[in-house]
Parts: structure tokens; sequence; C-alpha cells
């Protein structure tokens, strides 16, 4: 019999790329991963890796498998789902992201609270994340998933994940190898967010606490402009690592390893106290749930 348990070990083992991250994702350990993978292809009669290889890599009928498991471990969450749903009345969800979140998890979600509750009118908002928090005081958004830069007496704030940020530029504009130290940034512009944006107000406090001032730089609240501009050639800019991967690996950025290094930025969902509700907490919990910063949309940032 196939369980549940082995397409799941399958699926984020070829999700992350590893069985030590598939066993972080799934609480277990890495022997546990490897011996539901063992199980599953003695079930089928076939491989799902090829290990050949030094990082091993999905086989084409592992490539046919995934999308399968996908279906069914989607399908189980939906079942699960149920049990905590209650009747709601038609009502709309106005949910504030920024643009990591949009371009990550956040469709996860929408099928999620779809499936669960077909009723609910779903509004998402992509923006800022100081713009996000304004409407959130303002009552013009139910919950929003921010950096965890906003403190407020009138908010729920629960954390949901942490996110890897590294320094990158193009591999022309910067040809040192070498760890930098943190101080010798300031010799170069660098690409950063906005005052608008919590991680613009993250990063600036970390490099204020460390006694680096960055005079020349270039700004955007566009993570896509930020990009492109640091692929550009224009500059030096803090951007999430796992987004990148395949840039990296392309040879369009390359990594600036510097000491200190960036450290990991949390993330956390708000909504206004007096708005919380038994089907908000049941969004929130979905929230925490499917929260994953490394599901990365295909060929958004192409390797051109």
């Amino acid at each position: 019999m196939i369980t549940i348990k082995q397409l799941e070990a399958f699926y984020w083992s070829a999700e992350l790329a590893g069985l030590e991250a598939a066993a972080a994702r799934l609480n277990t350990t890495q022997s546990a991963i490897s011996k539901r993978l063992q199980e599953l292809e003695s079930v089928l009669g076939f491989e799902l890796f090829d290990r050949s290889r030094r990082r091993a890599q999905l086989t084409p009928r592992g490539e046919e498998l995934l999308s399968h498991a996908k279906e069914m471990i989607d399908l189980r969450t939906r079942i699960m789902d149920m049990s905590k749903v209650h009747p709601v009345a038609p009502r709309t969800l106005r949910l504030g992201v920024t643009e990591l979140t949009a371009l990550t998890w956040l469709p996860q979600l929408i099928q999620r609270i779809r499936g669960s509750h077909p009723g609910v009118t779903l509004e998402p908002v992509v923006d800022t994340s100081a713009h996000l928090i304004e409407s959130l005081k303002s009552g013009g958004l139910d919950m929003v998933v921010v950096p965890d830069a906003f403190r407020d007496p009138q908010f729920d704030i629960v954390p949901l994940d942490s996110v890897e940020y590294s320094w990158m530029c193009n591999p022309t504009y910067l040809k040192e190898s070498a760890p930098l130290p943190l101080r010798e940034l300031t010799n170069y512009t660098i690409i950063g967010q906005l005052n608008a944006s919590g991680l613009g107000m993250i990063m600036k406090r970390w490099l204020t606490d460390n006694r680096v001032n960055i005079d020349s730089t270039l700004s955007s609240s566009n993570l896509t402009a930020l990009a492109s501009l640091t692929m550009s050639g224009m500059g030096i800019s803090y951007l999430p690592r796992k987004i990148f991967e395949a840039n990296i690996t392309s040879g369009q950025l390359s990594v600036i390893h510097t000491t200190p290094a960036i450290p990991r930025i949390p993330y956390v969902i708000v909504n206004q106290k007096v708005d919380a509700d038994d089907f908000l907490r049941f969004v929130i919990s979905v929230a925490v749930d499917t929260c994953d910063f490394n599901r990365v949309l295909p060929n958004y940032f192409s390797v051109r």
C-alpha cells in the first residue's frame, strides 16, 4: 500500500531538494524520510531519484509522479481543513501581502481558503508593508503578512517563518570572492527598499546597529525592479536567497559574503484584535500551515 506519509516524503524531498529539508518540513528524521522513499520505490517498482549524480535528481518517472503526489497531498489537506471549518455567512476577506508572499505561497493559501469556504470572496492586495499596515489600521484590510517590523497594542501578531536574505550583485560589479567586512559596503552603491518597506526598516536598524551608514543608494519598493537593477550591474542589493538561486547558478548574480551576515528576516501575520473571530483565526491557522517562502512560482525570475 502507498501511504500519505510516503508521498509527503517524496514530494517534499523533491520540492526542497534534499532529505534533510524534507525531514525538517515534516518534523521527522532524515532516516525516516529515507525509509519512506525506499518503501515507496519498492511498492511502485521504479526509482524516483537518480542517485548517480552529486545531487539526487528526479527520474522521468519521478517527475511524472510528482504532480500526482501534490494532488493527493492537496486533497488530504482540504479534507483535514473540513474539521476546522465552521459555517460562515457570505463575507469578503481582504488580505494584504508583500511581493515576496505573492510570489511564493499566496496561491496555495487562496486555494485552501476557497476549498474550505467557497462562499467567501477573497480580495488579495499586494503593496509595501508600511502601506499595508496603514490600511489595516484604517479598516481597509482584515489581515496582512509583513516583515516583523511593526508593533502596536491594537494588533494580534502571529509568527510565520523567517527568510534568508543575501547581498548580491552582477558578477562583473564586484569580483572580490573573499568575505567582506560589512563596513566596506559603504564603498559601493546599495540598491535597497524604500522607507515604506518593513524589510527596509529592519535592514536600516541592523546596519545602524553595526555602525554602517549607507550614503550611495538606489531605492525601490518593487522586488522585480530591485532584481533587475542588481542584475544589470547597478550596485549591490539584499535579495531573498531562495528566490534567486537559479540566477546565482546561471551566473547572473553572485553572492557577497559579509561579516557579519544579514540575519534571517522574520515574517508575521497581523490583524486588529477587535476584528478577530472564528473565521479569521481559521485563516491564520491555515496561513501558518501553508507559509513556505521557498515555494517559488515557476519561471518568474527566468534565467535569460
